[in-house]
């Protein structure tokens, strides 16, 4: 979501910079009501809000997942402008990003409760809610995702985070609701297949909760497909392919999730992991010598 986000904030004119200064124009001629008119000044905009030029290049960084960097450029506005309250928003952010939750929610809500009138600060109560939600507090979750939705209607990764709740707290029928409506926001007017994949993951484990496997293999087969690589996804789909008793397919989704894993450099390649060390045997006579290992089956290849 982040990333949709950061594309959708607003190009704004930062409090501590002004606009350039327009070329200069040839003299106009004097007298006569044919004179060349001079062209209007052009106008100096400054932003209504405390700012610092550095929150821009902070949001910069974390575009590129320079979260750690992000967040020192951000502390370092609030040391010498303890009253920038975007500072903070993007801080908060950033530390989240960097999965430091209970870090990051004193800024978010700082930033929530902020009058400072700087454009990323009604998003601030969807950060909160995904902080509070990783700190396995619900209640303030939910109140941060239904605040945002006051703020953005139909926002769909708020309403994602609503089906969570629901899920966690065993509101199926809510959960069920939320996902919907959350799944359809990823779907219209922009398609966005690894938003889609997260929420159908999500609807898999709700049917699951139903004790609906058909429904699951449904919901994760859809979900690999919009998005091949989360290896989530491909995990849970093995689980439940061995639940369905299709050994084949659940070799092959487990396979897939390996080597994304690899990929991402979470496994080491097996063609590359160190053999293991035989375990020394002891020493048999001839006519007591032990009978070899049968050999391992082939894995399956999808």
């Amino acid at each position: 979501m982040f990333a949709a986000w950061i594309a959708q904030v607003p190009a704004i004119v930062l409090g501590s910079a002004v606009s350039a200064a327009p070329p200069s124009q040839p003299a106009a001629p004097k007298g006569g009501a044919d004179a060349a008119a001079s062209p209007p000044a052009q106008a100096v905009v400054v932003a209504s809000y405390p700012d610092d030029p550095r929150i821009d290049q902070a949001l910069g960084m974390m575009s590129k997942g320079e979260f750690e960097v992000a967040a020192l450029a951000c502390r370092t506005v609030l040391a010498q402008k303890p009253e920038v309250d975007r500072a903070a928003m993007i801080l908060g952010i950033a530390l989240s990003k960097s999965k430091r939750y209970d870090e990051a929610r004193g800024f978010l809500e700082r930033a929530r409760d902020s009058k400072q009138d700087f454009p990323e600060r009604r998003h601030a109560a969807h950060f909160l809610g995904w902080a509070c939600f990783h700190l396995g507090e619900l209640e303030c979750a939910r109140t941060a995702f239904e605040l945002h939705l006051k703020a953005v209607p139909k926002e769909p990764d708020s309403t994602f985070g609503l089906g969570l709740v629901a899920l966690a707290e065993d509101r199926l029928d809510d959960a069920q609701r939320h996902f919907d409506e959350s799944l359809a926001g990823f779907t219209e007017p922009k398609v966005r297949p690894a938003d889609q994949a997260r929420v159908l993951v999500r609807m898999s484990d709700l049917a699951l909760r139903r004790d609906d496997a058909a429904r699951a293999e449904e919901l994760l087969e859809r979900a690999v497909k919009a998005s091949p690589t989360q290896h989530e996804a491909w995990a849970k789909l093995a689980r439940v392919y061995d639940r369905l008793d299709k050994p084949q397919k659940a070799d092959a989704a487990r396979a897939n999730e390996a080597r994304i894993l690899e990929a991402l450099g979470r496994r080491e390649p097996r063609s590359t992991a160190p053999a293991p060390q035989p375990t020394p045997q002891p020493t048999q006579s001839p006519s007591r010598q032990a009978t070899p290992p049968a050999p391992s089956s082939p894995e399956a290849v999808p």
